[in-house]
């Protein structure tokens, strides 16, 4: 067992009551997919578009119970035993729902790095998590996984087609409040940490959408199986509803234009950015939605005129979800009426959630905190593995870091960010991007911060003081790059100044530094 997992704190207080009002429950999604398995064998379950192998796969329940078991045999076989960390680097395939899955059979805890993460991040996320195992398609990112055994996904499937499922006397007992997932975000802090999630917390978000989402017939979610949206909506959700879920390993609208077309989807999940590209593609290659139902938005606060164009190019339902990876769904926005004012908000709570304002050195702001069934176990700092945040801190309660304001009939409405966090889908650690480029020679000082591009997304600037001539955008991104930075950390717009504004401790004035970006008044920088 990981010594990290070994050490959990103790489940929340008010776990009593989320187990009386059924936000948790004794059993696993491992006992779902079977109960499928049992009364639906050939039912879909997943519709697994791999653009890498130019093929589409449909796999039913029966298929995927079959796939897990012999999985689980493989792990329990090379010495995967319970609380020990299964870390892997996949396409968006569904191989990948399956290893999830059988990491539940043998009581492991599942660590999905996404698929563009690069050999830094890699190398200190397998190191900070002790992983036992790890598995990929490319053998070239064995280098730097420490301890980790290292296999192919080619070899675990070679090995899965002769095993034999696990006899149930010899099956470890899995606890659903045991952790399950660990999940990477960067906070309020702007650095990287670990968010690790139990059964019961992983489905706690997915019990209480089926409360304000429409059930399905078939759900497509534009996102990698590594993020919480990807792994609830498109691996986890068919297992709570029976209905099949479609995904890809490509972003391309064009591409998802056609899937969602082909297999008539009912309800899409996407981040702004995306539904602006969809929303672009469908206008110049109309594609037949009709069979669209719901849209949601999902993992950063979406853009008035965005909205506007996915209700009349997508489809007219538009759901808006604002959630963190520590706590899944937060807020849901159901307005029916684009034109009133509560479209323009957050929302209200979604059902189990609790909220708490507190007040800001602003008066139109508060700091926004939660409480819920799905907030995770513990949270860790993934370089010195201190406990950040445990349900035993503050009564339970959680600060999202981010700014909101009450509109007087029960909806917030987005400030700010509170702190430095960046991004719309995987947060941006913008801590580390900043040491990284402050050992860039032509850097004398640097700071990331999130500015809205054309069309209103937050994107990353990179804030510089150059030291001597100044570096343009492609140097910068290049010399992050030949230090192994994942690529969505690094900054796709440059602004230089001559100084950054800070505080009389010394901490820079990130809010001012937005605003004279946005503003584009900052003079010319002297070199120093």
């Amino acid at each position: 067992m990981s010594d990290l997992i070994g050490s959990l704190p103790a489940v929340p207080s008010e776990a009593a009551s989320y187990y009386q009002q059924g936000w948790w429950r004794r059993s696993t999604f491992l006992d779902d997919l079977h109960a499928w398995a049992r009364t639906a064998a050939d039912r879909p379950a997943y519709i697994n578009v791999r653009t890498l192998l130019g093929e589409s796969v449909t796999v039913t329940f029966g298929e995927l119970a079959r796939q897990v078991e012999w999985f689980g045999t493989v792990l329990w076989e090379r010495g995967v035993r319970p609380g020990q960390v299964v870390a892997w680097q996949l396409p968006n395939w569904w191989e990948a729902g399956a290893l999830w899955l059988a990491c539940s059979r043998v009581g492991a805890v599942a660590l999905a790095l996404p698929p563009a993460t690069g050999g830094r991040e890699r190398e200190v996320m397998l190191a900070a998590m002790q992983a036992a195992l790890f598995v990929t398609t490319d053998q070239g990112q064995a280098d730097g996984c420490g301890t980790a055994s290292v296999v192919t996904l080619d070899d675990l499937l070679h090995d899965a087609a002769s095993a034999v499922p696990l006899p149930a006397a010899e099956r470890p007992t899995v606890h659903a409040d045991a952790v399950s997932q660990v999940l990477f975000t960067s906070g309020t802090t702007g650095h990287a940490k670990a968010v690790l999630h139990s059964h019961n917390t992983t489905y706690a978000p997915l019990r209480a959408s089926q409360e304000y989402l429409r059930t399905p017939s078939v759900t497509a979610a534009i996102s990698t199986l590594t993020h919480s949206i990807g792994l609830r909506s498109c691996l986890l959700s068919p297992l709570a509803t029976g209905h099949p879920s479609v995904f890809a390993d490509t972003h391309d609208p064009h591409t998802w234009l056609d899937l969602l077309a082909r297999h008539r989807v009912t309800r899409l999940l996407a981040a702004p950015r995306t539904l602006g590209e969809l929303v672009r593609t469908q206008q110049s290659h109309p594609h037949d939605l009709s069979g669209l139902r719901q849209v949601s938005s999902v993992a950063a606060p979406l853009p008035d005129a965005v909205a506007a164009d996915v209700r009349t190019t997508l489809c007219p339902r538009l759901v808006r979800v604002f959630g963190t990876t520590e706590a899944g769904a937060v807020l849901v926005n159901r307005s029916e009426d684009p034109a009133g004012p509560a479209a323009r908000s957050l929302g209200s709570p979604v059902p189990g959630m609790q909220l708490r304002l507190t007040e800001s050195d602003s008066p139109e702001a508060s700091h926004l905190h939660v409480r819920g069934p799905g907030l995770c176990r513990v949270m860790l700092d993934l370089r010195t593995r201190s406990v950040l945040w445990s349900p035993a801190h503050d009564g339970g309660w959680y600060d999202t870091g981010d700014l909101v304001q009450a509109d007087g009939q029960g909806n917030l409405r987005y400030l700010s960010r509170a702190a430095d966090r960046i991004g719309w889908g995987y947060v941006i650690p913008v801590a580390e991007v900043e040491e990284e480029l402050s050992h860039h020679p032509q850097v004398a000082e640097a700071a990331i911060v999130g500015v809205p591009d054309a069309d209103g997304h937050e994107i990353a600037c990179a804030a510089l003081v150059p030291r001597g001539t100044p570096p343009s955008l492609d140097d910068l991104r290049t010399f992050l790059r030949s230090r192994n930075m994942t690529e969505w950390y690094l900054p796709v717009r440059l602004s230089l100044l001559p100084t950054l504004p800070r505080t009389a401790l010394g901490k820079v004035r990130k809010d001012q530094v937005r605003r004279e970006i946005s503003a584009d008044t900052a003079p010319s920088p002297e070199p120093v």
